[in-house]
This record gives structure tokens, C-alpha cells and sequence, in this order.
């Protein structure tokens, strides 16, 4: 997720109910109440506890491996620690909104467009029966 509040808070608004009990959120503690209101699966992260070799790095690479996602979703800023555990997350689907540069941390690059939010087009790709 995000580090900034408010799109961290647009993101979590516009996917749909179902799918807070099937995403793993890695994300900032600052957003914790965020997405406890949302009953959302997470793990979190400090500023100084997310390099690695800091316990709170390896027991998030614990998680996301354990958890052994199908698709993993980047949605930056750029940070090489957060594309290593994309990487070594091992979904197959490894997606990022204008990324080219960061293969092979991420193989799917999609471009972003001006009328729909990465939110939107994650909750289009990712979920069934969705009506937009």
C-alpha cells in the first residue's frame, strides 16, 4: 500500500468488500486503523524496521512467502526492498502501474489511464463478477 493516508484510504474505497479476506496488504503502520476498519489481512511495516535484516523485514518475507499469493500488485513508490519481496513473494503475477524498469521484480507493467484508478483496474483484473 501507499504510505500516503489519503491514497491508501481512495485505493481501499473502490475495491470491493470480498476482496479484503483475500489480499495480503503490506503496509506502512501508520495505516493500520485504515485497514482495520476494513477488516483487511495485513502486516506492517516501520520506517526503520523495513530494510533488510531487520526482524520486521524478515517476518514480512515470512508472511508474503507463507502466504504464497497468486498475483502480487506494486503499487510504489519505489523502494528495493518492497521489489525483492515482490520477487520473492512467488506469484506467478508480479504487476506494477508503469514499471517497465523494475522487470524482473515485476513482469507486468500496465499503464495508467487518466479515467480509471489503479484501484479500479486491480479490482477489474482481480475480481470476479465485477460490474464496472
Amino acid at each position: 500500500m501507499p504510505e500516503d493516508k489519503k491514497i491508501a484510504k481512495v485505493i481501499l474505497d473502490e475495491l470491493p468488500e470480498v476482496s479484503f479476506q483475500s489480499i495480503l496488504f503490506i503496509a506502512h503502520g501508520d495505516l493500520e486503523i485504515l485497514l482495520a476498519k476494513k477488516k483487511a489481512i495485513a502486516s506492517y511495516y516501520t520506517d526503520k524496521g523495513c530494510r533488510y535484516g531487520e526482524s520486521i523485514f524478515e517476518k514480512l518475507e515470512y508472511q508474503i512467502k507463507t502466504f504464497a499469493p497468486h498475483a502480487c500488485v506494486y503499487l510504489g513508490p519505489y523502494k528495493p526492498q518492497f521489489l525483492y519481496l515482490a520477487l520473492v513473494s512467488g506469484a506467478n503475477l508480479r504487476v506494477g502501474f508503469d514499471c517497465i524498469r523494475e522487470y524482473p521484480f515485476l513482469n507486468i507493467s500496465l499503464r495508467t489511464l487518466k479515467t480509471i484508478s489503479p484501484a479500479r483496474m486491480m479490482a477489474r483484473y482481480f475480481s470476479k463478477d465485477n460490474e464496472d
